[in-house]
């Protein structure tokens, strides 16, 4: 009886592509850098970088920002 020989891994080119997120703290997660921007007196986001990042990914891929 032959053993035959172990078929390589095949590899998901698009598996780091689009919204990725893991269910343990282990895996790779995705997540909002800007989340933590300091808020104005009327409650709204002062960082005007992190506002046009956002927009511009609300944008990208068609979502409300």
């Amino acid at each position: 009886m032959s053993i035959q020989p172990a078929l390589p891994k095949q590899t998901d080119q698009d598996e780091s592509k689009g919204a990725v997120e893991g269910d343990r703290p282990t895996d790779k997660q995705q997540g909002n850098e800007n989340a933590d921007t300091p808020l104005g007196a009327d409650g709204q986001p002062t960082d005007r970088i992190a506002i046009a990042e956002d927009v511009i990914g609300a944008n990208a891929d068609q979502t409300q920002g």
